[in-house]
């Protein structure tokens, strides 16, 4: 992850508290957040758990993604370092939320 943070210019510290923050480390984690019928997209209904998954939970229904490259670890920390370094890592609640208690 270190790595990855010094090639993207990104924040090392950051990107450890938005894993833990996500999935605990936890590699092939899928979120047990619930869609309801106001966030449920294309093809998914009220009930349906929502589709991220991984080390930072990357929501599969909204980027060009497969579940398998979600849950592999070096994917994920490069998905992360690589929209982090975009301007983009408002598209993690934990990092909202370390913002908002910074």
């Amino acid at each position: 992850m270190r790595q990855k943070a010094e090639e993207y210019g990104t924040n090392y510290y950051t990107m450890k508290s938005i894993v833990n923050c996500e999935s605990g480390y936890a590699v092939d984690v899928q979120s047990k957040h619930v869609y309801t019928a106001t966030n449920a997209p294309r093809g998914y209904k009220q009930g349906d758990r929502e589709q991220s998954y991984g080390l930072v939970q990357i929501h599969v229904p909204v980027h060009d993604v497969t579940i398998e490259q979600a849950i592999q670890p070096v994917f994920a920390v490069e998905f992360l370092a690589k929209h982090m370094a975009q301007g983009q890592a408002s598209m993690w609640s934990c990092y909202n939320e370390l913002a908002i208690n910074s």
